[in-house]
């Protein structure tokens, strides 16, 4: 099971949020730099502008003849159709910021997205505070530092969000996302350390114990349970089967 690339960009002004939907590549090198691009150019005048203009639409409204037309530019070509629906829009958006840029007059409401499991990547644009902040939770957080996971991995109720970066909106600095990425792997990521790659693991029932924590049944299988939790490199310093 691959765990997918979905996130979110939420604008704040007066407390307020609008918040619209990324289906795919929102990590840090892809949705994350075209959201700096764009705060950088547009600035936060014209982006508070655009917020007071932009109109909320909920995901299971029709949309209107003028809404589908004028959204084509964003959808690969081959998947446009004339019966087009908001979620399918949204899902076919190559481009989450594009919207945004051009000033798009409409806005899927996602603010219940904000604490969803699968939202993998949450950036703020908070106008009232003047900061660009980056929020990041998921499967790393919890299972494996890869973001391939098998069903004995999938412990939702163990998903996590956490705040891997805060700065000035009007002042992004350029190694904005090397500061995110080194806080989230050096201070926030827990692994889950294969015990399989380990003779002493493999021995050891107090090793195995931290497997067993009830998150799911998988934890109570020995013939399943697979990982003990550890800390970023324990799969490197542990792993002797190399040797």
């Amino acid at each position: 099971m691959a765990s997918k690339k979905k996130g979110c960009i939420v604008l704040k002004k007066n407390n307020q949020l609008k918040v619209t939907y990324s289906h795919r590549n929102s990590e840090l090198p892809l949705l994350g730099q075209k959201i700096v691009k764009w705060v950088r150019k547009a600035g936060p005048q014209a982006i508070s502008e655009y917020f007071d203009k932009v109109q909320l639409v909920k995901e299971e409204e029709p949309m209107t003849a003028e809404q589908i037309e004028s959204y084509k530019k964003y959808m690969p070509e081959q998947l446009w159709k004339d019966d087009l629906t908001w979620p399918e829009a949204l899902a076919y958006t190559k481009n989450a910021v594009a919207p945004l840029k051009d000033e798009y007059p409409w806005m899927v409401d996602y603010a219940g997205f904000n604490g969803a499991w699968v939202n993998r990547y949450r950036y703020i644009i908070d106008l009232d505070e003047n900061l660009f902040i980056v929020v990041r939770g998921g499967m790393e957080l919890l299972c494996q530092p890869t973001d391939e996971f098998t069903s004995e991995c999938v412990w939702f109720d163990k998903l996590s969000h956490c705040e891997i970066g805060r700065f000035p909106l009007d002042a992004i600095p350029e190694d904005w996302e090397e500061q995110c990425d080194n806080y989230w792997k050096n201070n926030i990521m827990i692994v889950a350390v294969d015990f399989r790659k380990n003779k002493a693991a493999l021995e050891s029932e107090w090793i195995q114990s931290f497997s067993k924590g009830g998150y799911n049944d998988a934890d109570y299988d020995w013939e399943k349970i697979k990982f003990f939790y550890g800390q970023n490199d324990y799969n490197e310093r542990f792993d002797d089967t190399k040797k």
